[in-house]
């Protein structure tokens, strides 16, 4: 009896928790069967590397409008693309979906490895950049046991842009090369020199960041010229300097105007930032209708925040009529992506069984996501839920742990779990918990330090 009576009390207070997001800040689908590049990806990229630039894309194009599980077609076509200088917006869908398709490791680019290592032995630096980047990746053995860097270097120093501006991005950030600022810059120079509209926007970057005001006019031209290519990645900055009135005068007006303009060009960001001033009326009319149709167009493309704001939406009936088997689906979207906030509400939804079938096995592999991140009350929920045998034999000792670290967390619920489980364990039991949450504490504690 007072074993119902803890866990009906507990589960009181541990409550389905809708956080008020403020506005927004800066799809992993499940990755379809990944079959090998078949002959038609082949016979693109030989009219590619041979010159015939109009007929590889139209293979590509055809290859990707079939929805090809073949990750390759979208790859090429994004770097295809990306030479002209055109269709950003597409260029980022490419990659989202080339990004799907692949698995984590694995041979996805074996059948076309003979031809990317051919043309790139003979030069062709696109072949080079493609090669570079499928073994980088994972996705490709190395030929003949060639380093990816040393394809990605030959790339470069063949006055290929864009592998100028990857490897100026190694260099910036120190990803496995050292850190080197200036080397960063020539390279972004030599990419922006040859109207590569990222490295303008990379370039712009690293000179607003840097100590010397001289060159934030240069970076507001990159921008500008980043701007005229339409990358919405420049025009989203743009946007958020005159939001904040950084190196430039406040402007909200302007700041929207940007926005829109971001968001016309398939910034996923711009688009959820535009549906949360139109909800909030900030800088804009507010306009529920409006904010939903850039919230739905942001969550199309994968934006996890615009994703977890339907949920919330259509939970709370607010805007629109409550659908908590709808926001169940916004939210289970949101948690593949990695935010951390749904993983706990898709927990709690499988543990009562609300807008979704109950399921204590997925409930409980979801709260530990979130509790492994700091989430308290997923900590607590998991100690409920071991205290109390829902799904899984009854564990007092693991109940123990995850009411120790949610209390660490800062959690005041988690004492009266401890107290519940406290009389049925014997004190080396109680001592391994307590020590088994301390160092794991320290551990989250440690990560968290050492996020930029």
């Amino acid at each position: 009896m007072e074993k119902t009576k803890f866990a009906a009390a507990l589960l009181l207070s541990v409550v389905f928790v809708l956080p008020a997001r403020g506005a927004p800040v800066e799809k992993a689908e499940t990755p379809a069967a990944v079959s090998k590049s078949d002959k038609r990806t082949a016979q693109g990229l030989r009219a590619w590397f041979g010159g015939r630039e109009r007929e590889a894309e139209e293979i590509f194009s055809r290859i990707t409008r079939e929805n090809s599980p073949d990750p390759v077609p979208y790859h090429a076509l994004a770097i295809l693309l990306s030479d002209r200088q055109q269709d950003y917006s597409r260029i980022t869908e490419l990659y989202n979906r080339h990004k799907a398709l692949s698995p984590k490791s694995g041979d996805a680019y074996g059948a076309i490895l003979p031809i990317l290592d051919e043309y790139a032995r003979k030069g062709c630096v696109q072949a080079q950049l493609l090669l570079a980047r499928a073994q980088d990746w994972g996705l490709a053995a190395a030929p003949n046991g060639i380093h990816p860097m040393l394809w990605l270097r030959r790339a470069a120093d063949g006055g290929y842009a864009q592998a100028q501006r990857e490897l100026g991005l190694l260099y910036e950030t120190g990803e496995r090369l050292e850190k080197d600022t200036a080397r960063a810059v020539a390279l972004y120079s030599e990419a922006a020199a040859q109207d590569d509209a990222f490295a303008m926007k990379f370039l712009a970057v690293l000179y607003l960041n840097g100590n010397n005001p001289a060159y934030r006019r240069t970076a507001f031209e990159l921008l500008n010229r980043a701007d005229r290519a339409n990358l919405p990645e420049a025009q989203l900055l743009l946007a958020q300097l005159y939001q904040k009135g950084i190196f430039v005068k406040k402007d909200a007006k302007r700041a929207v105007q940007w926005y829109k303009k971001a968001a016309r060009n398939g910034s996923s960001e711009a688009m959820n930032i535009l549906a949360w001033r139109c909800e909030n009326g900030e800088g804009v009319k507010k306009s529920p209708a409006k904010a939903l149709q850039w919230y739905k167009a942001a969550a199309e493309r994968g934006e996890h925040n615009a994703l977890f704001r339907l949920g919330v939406l259509y939970y709370t009936g607010k805007h629109v009529a409550a659908d908590h088997a709808l926001a169940f689906e916004y939210f289970k979207k949101a948690a593949e992506l990695g935010d951390v906030t749904a993983w706990y509400n898709v927990a709690w939804l499988n543990k009562t069984g609300d807008g979704t079938a109950q399921n204590f096995q997925e409930a409980k592999t979801w709260f530990e996501r979130a509790a492994l991140t700091g989430n308290s009350r997923a900590q607590v929920n998991l100690g409920v839920m071991y205290a109390n045998g829902e799904g899984f034999p009854v564990d007092f000792e693991e109940a123990c742990f995850w009411f120790e670290l949610s209390k660490l967390c800062g959690n005041e619920d988690a004492q009266q779990g401890l107290d519940f489980v406290a009389p049925q364990l014997d004190d080396a039991a109680k001592d391994r918990a307590r020590r088994r949450a301390q160092r794991n504490f320290k551990r989250m504690r440690r990560q968290r330090d050492e996020q930029p």
